[in-house]
């Protein structure tokens, strides 16, 4: 069991990293402070150090450094994305509009992990990749590694299909999920697994997503339902051999990045 962990702990690591390397490649602008003075300049760059009493320290696009009192600075935007206008003037940026750095369209990417507060305990890790047509519907696959019983040795590699959403167009919005496929049970002979038989599963899930500045986060409650069967060494008794035929019904709170 410890060797088919270990694999797909291995094969998500390397989706991992081709994910980030996919998101890394795409042509991303640059996010920059903006400061506007009452004379009508505009300078582009980065708060260094901000007094609201005083003033600000500023670090423009070039590298230098200047020191603006409060009395000159009209307005200020902070972590604005602007696309340089090269055809007009090399130095002049433009604003576009967009409100929160989360592509509703186009590839996406999921890494997760869950926690289970049942009398038995669990834990486990997800991974999904999957296309989204708009913000509320994106469809696509994913696979994980999930252990549901810290007592005994009862691990599952689920293999599903997905679908999620997001209900606003914010950096802060509501989420759901639904997931629906198959958990391949794992044996562990040396842990006293003998035999183990997977089943049909099913997860809907509703949490808030919080939007960074490439990568997004979030927190939601997933409810599982996942059938499966277990035949295990009874070590402390006298029944030699035992099977439980188990419907898992939990409730786990699921942590992750979307990206």
């Amino acid at each position: 069991m410890i060797s088919v962990f270990r694999q797909l702990m291995t094969v998500l690591s390397i989706a991992w990293t081709f994910a980030l390397q996919a998101q890394d490649s795409l042509v991303q602008q640059p996010i920059i402070d903006v400061v506007l003075l009452k004379d009508g300049s505009r300078l582009s760059g980065t708060i260094v150090r901000w007094d609201l009493a005083r003033g600000m320290e500023f670090k423009l696009a070039t590298g230098a450094v200047v020191n603006i009192p409060k009395e000159e600075i009209s307005r200020v935007y902070q972590d604005t994305q602007f696309t340089p206008n090269v055809e007009s003037d090399p130095g002049l940026y433009m604003r576009r509009d967009r409100p929160y750095a989360f592509r509703e369209e186009g590839l996406y990417n999921t890494f997760s992990v869950f926690l289970d507060f049942s009398t038995n305990g669990g834990a486990g890790i997800h991974y999904s990749v999957g296309h989204k047509f708009n913000k509320l519907l994106g469809v696509g696959i994913g696979t994980g590694f999930e252990s549901h019983d810290f007592n005994y040795t009862r691990n599952i590699v689920p293999l599903y299909a997905e679908a999620r959403g997001y209900f606003l167009s914010q950096k802060i919005s509501p989420y759901y999920a639904v997931k629906m496929g198959y958990g391949f049970a794992l044996t562990s002979p040396e842990n006293g697994t003998l035999d183990a038989k997977g089943g049909f599963r099913l997860s809907p899930e509703m949490g808030i997503r919080f939007g960074g500045r490439s990568v997004n986060y979030y927190m939601g409650l997933e409810y599982i339902l996942q059938n499966a069967t277990f035949t295990n060494t009874d070590w402390w008794g006298s029944q030699g051999e035992f099977t439980d035929v188990i419907s898992y019904r939990r409730m786990e709170l699921r942590m992750g990045l979307v990206f």
